[in-house]
């Protein structure tokens, strides 16, 4: 396996976060000054929840200036600004935007007799816990950062550093991302789906070792899942120790669990029939391509390589409509 050298001298872009944590430190400040006076034991968990987010931003906000002054040494090239570095940063960076926007929420709210206290509680619980693991996160990329030689992404000798970042990464409470915070780093318009297969990967995960035939996982996994779509901590907690403790027959047999005969005909009648599903297969053999702005000139397109060289590549086409071609 090749390392990953840095592209050459790229342009340096330093990310000014300063605002972004200016605004983080007045909305917990503001909540602080609110709750600390508040006897009740859902005040001290706000206060305690806001303490942890003050102290891991100011632990975090020089490490993600540093970083934001080094990523760019690892992009592909100037025009693919992308590398691990720079993902890490942005979930870190989703991950305060969302507390900054419901410490906001709560500082506005938390004075209405309609203001859930519990509910809101939880859920900056919940992103307080995801910024302790991604401040650990960029604790391991730092270590990664500082023990490789200039441009390289991984460890070209010292295995010891490898099994200890494994150790460590074992260690962690992963559980959070997949509860409150399922993807709080991509657009809200996809969250729902992702809970919905959360809910039924977790279901699906209850029910694997009592039942032997598919169909019966299946139906038992829909009568369980209520409660794992209004506890999303016990969500969290079972995706995590599916992901750590089953095997790969496990993830076959949930992601085939749509092309069981069964389904397949709840789908047929409950959904628009296509005219148009079949598998391709195409194979990995070199061919030219007329370019649409002048057929007269082509591309060659090369089949793609992976570590077990050149293969076909496994295609399903679905269609609406069937048409003439």
């Amino acid at each position: 396996m090749g390392l990953r050298k840095a592209a050459g001298p790229l342009i340096s872009e330093t990310m000014d976060v300063r605002p972004m944590f200016q605004a983080l430190h007045m909305a917990v400040d503001e909540n602080i000054t609110f709750f600390r006076d508040n006897p009740s034991e859902t005040a001290k968990r706000f206060v305690l929840a806001f303490v942890k987010i003050q102290e891991h931003a100011r632990s975090l906000e020089p490490t993600i200036n540093n970083f934001s002054s080094v990523y760019h040494i690892f992009d592909f090239d100037m025009g693919t600004p992308a590398n691990g570095y720079r993902s890490l940063m942005k979930v870190v960076n989703a991950c305060l935007q969302h507390i900054i926007h419901k410490s906001r929420y709560v500082a506005a709210n938390c004075r209405s007799v309609f203001f859930r206290a519990s509910h809101n509680c939880a859920e900056l619980e919940a992103y307080c816990m995801a910024l302790t693991q991604l401040r650990a996160l960029v604790y391991f990329a730092q270590r990664l950062l500082t023990a490789n030689r200039h441009g390289n992404l991984f460890f070209e000798e010292d295995e010891r550093l490898s099994e200890e970042f494994l150790r460590q990464y074992s260690t962690m409470h992963k559980g959070c991302f997949y509860g409150r915070c399922l993807g709080f780093q991509f657009t809200p318009a996809i969250r729902p789906f992702l809970q919905t297969i959360s809910i039924g990967l977790v279901s699906f995960g209850e029910n694997y070792k009592k039942h032997e035939s598919g169909i019966s996982v299946a139906a038992s996994s829909f009568f369980t899942s209520g409660k794992y779509a209004i506890d999303p901590e016990l969500r969290g907690t079972e995706f995590e120790r599916i992901t750590q403790n089953l095997d790969v027959n496990f993830w076959k047999n949930f992601w085939n669990i749509t092309e069981m005969e069964v389904l397949a005909s709840l789908a047929n009648m409950a959904s628009t029939t296509v005219r148009v599903n079949k598998t391709l297969s195409i194979p990995p053999n070199t061919f030219e391509l007329p370019l649409a702005a002048d057929p007269q000139l082509t591309v060659t397109i090369t089949p793609p390589v992976a570590h077990t060289g050149p293969g076909p590549v496994h295609m399903r086409l679905i269609s609406y409509e069937l048409r003439e071609g």
